[in-house]
């Protein structure tokens, strides 16, 4: 909608009077009630939708994270749900790789376990898969494999990340904490097997699998717990 312009000054460099009773207020209190209306309809509708903050305790102090859901919405969805569900505790980061990674969601059997069905894949977003540090993303084993496995990466640029549909940044580790949390994880156990001797997620998912890992692992780091900020 187009709105008439005022008339021009007065040559004379006068300014013009305005009439009484109001009336001059008119045009502005009709813009005024458009634009509430507009903003209450079509705009709410695409507003962008507030990061979620969340803070982790973990055993190298407290993590900050913000996920982002315009970056992926499903993935981003999930995680909140588990951070609400109370997933994450005790959590071992059991495959943290110096320079390329840290991923956890593998956890020992208890009475208070949660699953979670296969997420599908989040609309691809080709400016969101150069993974930087201190991002994080589900992991997955092909299209719609998501669960609960989640990574940090541990690396500025790690090219085999984001190259496929499963790979989607929803949000990044914030302030401080990259470097005096995150960064401080135990990356000394190495990769999982087959590519290295650190902990093996099919025996931290074994009936033993706590005392698994106290007994070949005992400085492998954990997230305790995870809440909204």
């Amino acid at each position: 909608m187009r709105l008439t312009p005022s008339p021009p000054a007065p040559d004379d460099g006068t300014i013009p009077l305005l009439p009484r009773h109001g009336i001059a207020m008119k045009p502005i209190l009709t813009a005024t009630l458009l634009a509430l209306a507009f903003c209450s309809s079509g705009y709410a509708q695409t507003a962008k939708p507030p990061a979620i903050k969340v803070q982790c305790k973990t055993t190298k102090g407290d993590l900050d994270i913000t996920i982002e859901p315009t970056w992926a919405p499903l993935g981003a969805a999930r995680f909140a749900q588990m951070v609400d569900d109370g997933f994450f505790k005790d959590v071992p980061l059991f495959r943290c790789v110096n320079g390329f990674l840290c991923q956890f969601g593998t956890v020992p059997p208890s009475k208070d376990a949660k699953s979670y069905v296969p997420l599908a894949d989040d609309p691809l977003q080709p400016a969101r898969r150069s993974f930087k540090r201190g991002y994080i993303s589900f992991a997955g084993s092909g299209p719609g494999s998501r669960t609960n496995h989640l990574f940090f990466t541990l690396g500025e640029k790690v090219d085999s990340l984001g190259t496929q549909p499963w790979e989607a940044p929803i949000g990044y580790v914030s302030g401080p904490s990259l470097d005096k949390v995150l960064g401080q994880f135990n990356t000394g156990y190495g990769d999982m097997p087959p590519w290295g001797h650190g902990p093996d997620p099919q025996k931290i998912a074994a009936a033993d699998g706590a005392a698994y890992l106290q007994k070949n692992f005992p400085q492998l780091d954990y997230l305790r717990s995870c809440k909204r900020k």
